[in-house]
């Protein structure tokens, strides 16, 4: 007798589960990259800051009862979208600095937002393991998860969530006790417990979410509050004038000649500064910009000395300097202030150089990767040297504390700047972000300064080249803003109290980030003891 074959109905029921796990599959994967899109949408248009608040909870979805593995796939899908829509502009700046053409520079460019999207790819790994070996604690599992990954994973331009907020003021208060990655946990716990209260599997703590929404609400209130005060606070102080100077210069990997109608002695920044100081400017800055040749040249060096001792006000610049170490010559990214006098009063060289547009990071400047880096970004042309300390400049009665472009970015950094002793002082970013193309990432770069300035609560001035640039009040108000993509010169009136900077942040910038990481390590320590109970209980 021939055997029987396997009974038929099993193959329709078999091919039944393949469909509805791929149409499950695509579901997630469609919710992850709406969240990615979503989370994006505030760096694009300050307007749709609520985006932002919104777009954890499509990813959260998708999550729901997924593995680490499905985790891992689902933020990185989401951070990858998320990355490329925010900074679609990085393969524009590849082009214009590294002159790679327009195909390669899309593939550098995908290849690094795919870098980029595994911090949320790790963040939701390590969120949907917590869960589930934990059973629960959401609330905790994901902010933490998030804002410690992000503090610890390499990033090239140091982001936050958080600076989509800069139209949002009740919320952006708070970052002088935490910094960004605060804001970016407490947008995070919103999501959670909105995502909570959307679905109704799985266990729920109700004392669990009164204490979120507790600690949700102190968050905001504590935000409303601040701002009324110090609206209230700044109103009996006193105010300075200061000019800035956004000329507008075109980029250019050599070194260009003075613009039509000016020379390398008086430069149109000039011209400008002269109307600004005949409108009342106590101090004029000019941004990261056109060579001016003030440390190569005695002849730049005397006009410029005679032209700001005849205006009597200080003037804040930035230029190449050289200098040589031994037997090699070291550039540097330097700002210069000229007293009143017109004497050199202060220098100050940026510290933090970019990577492969300033500097060349391991392992790629070894000499075995050398050729390779050489043919896939062209030749290295300007290695700079790093600066050593800040630097602070007296102007007017201010204590300005110059940085440089890519240094806005990292708000460690900037804290380290004002340290525990802050009084007086205001915060001055120079940048040259025509390298990005008329695009959304000049004024990103500006949010990132407006919240450097909430962190510490100190005036901030940040002098963009090509514009929008933008001057901030210690509570986020913006005092003065420049046209974008086009020259402009600007005079704003500046509240100002010898007596009043810094804050808890400027003297602690890594609290916040130690607690949250002690505490995710606690989450760790449960699950692993957790897990190896439940190994262990069938033995007993």
């Amino acid at each position: 007798m021939l055997p029987t074959s396997s009974p038929l109905p099993a193959q329709p029921a078999l091919i039944d589960r393949l469909q509805a796990g791929y149409r499950s599959l695509l579901l997630r994967l469609l919710l992850a990259a709406l969240s990615g899109l979503m989370l994006c949408v505030p760096w694009l248009n300050n307007q749709l800051f609520w985006s932002g608040w919104l777009g954890w909870v499509p990813l959260l979805y998708a999550l729901r009862g997924a593995g680490p593995g499905m985790g891992l796939l689902l933020g990185w899908v989401a951070g990858t979208l998320c990355f490329a829509g925010g900074s679609y502009w990085l393969a524009q700046f590849m082009i214009n600095l590294k002159q790679v053409n327009p195909g390669l520079s899309l593939v550098l460019a995908a290849l690094f937002w795919s870098y980029l999207g595994l911090t949320l790819g790790l963040t939701s790994m390590l969120y949907r393991w917590l869960v589930r070996r934990l059973g629960g604690w959401e609330l905790l599992a994901f902010p933490l998860s998030l804002v410690v990954v992000m503090a610890f994973y390499p990033m090239l331009f140091k982001t936050h969530f958080a600076d989509g907020q800069v139209q949002f003021l009740p919320a952006l208060q708070a970052v002088e006790w935490t910094g960004a990655a605060g804001l970016d946990a407490v947008m995070a716990l919103f999501a959670v417990l909105l995502y909570r209260m959307l679905t109704r599997d799985g266990p729920r703590s109700a004392m669990a979410n009164r204490i979120a929404w507790i600690a949700l609400l102190l968050w905001l209130g504590y935000g409303v509050i601040s701002l009324q005060d110090w609206d209230r606070r700044m109103h009996d102080w006193e105010t300075l004038r200061i000019g800035l100077v956004q000329p507008n210069d075109p980029i250019t990997l050599d070194i260009p000649p003075p613009a039509p109608g000016f020379t390398r002695e008086f430069p149109q920044e000039m011209e400008a500064t002269r109307r600004l100081i005949e409108a009342g400017a106590q101090w004029v800055a000019w941004p990261e910009a056109r060579y001016k040749g003030y440390f190569d040249t005695y002849s730049v060096r005397q006009a410029y000395a005679r032209e700001v001792s005849r205006r009597g006000v200080p003037l804040i610049f930035h230029d190449v300097e050289r200098q040589w170490q031994g037997s090699e010559r070291i550039s540097y990214n330097t700002v210069a202030l000229l007293d009143a006098e017109g004497e050199l009063a202060a220098r100050y060289r940026k510290m933090l150089r970019m990577p492969f547009g300033e500097y060349l990071p391991p392992p790629w400047s070894w000499s075995w990767l050398r050729p390779i880096n050489d043919r896939v970004f062209g030749e290295f042309l300007r290695p700079l040297g790093a600066g050593e300390a800040h630097v602070e400049f007296p102007a007017a009665g201010m204590r300005v504390m110059p940085m440089v472009c890519y240094e806005a970015a990292f708000a460690d950094f900037v804290a380290a700047a004002v340290g525990a002793d802050g009084a007086g002082k205001m915060l001055l970013f120079l940048s040259q972000d025509n390298w990005f193309g008329e695009s959304t990432q000049p004024r990103h770069h500006a949010n990132m300064s407006i919240l450097r300035a909430v962190e510490n609560r100190l005036p901030m001035a940040h002098l963009i080249n090509n514009g929008p640039s933008v001057v901030a009040a210690p509570h986020g108000r913006v005092l003065g803003e420049g046209q974008a993509f086009n020259a402009d010169e600007l005079l704003v009136r500046v509240p100002f109290d010898a007596a009043s900077g810094g804050s808890f942040f400027s003297r602690h910038p890594r609290l916040f980030i130690h607690g949250a990481t002690c505490l995710l390590g606690l989450l760790i320590l449960g699950a692993l003891w957790r897990s190896r109970s439940q190994t262990a209980s069938p033995a007993l």
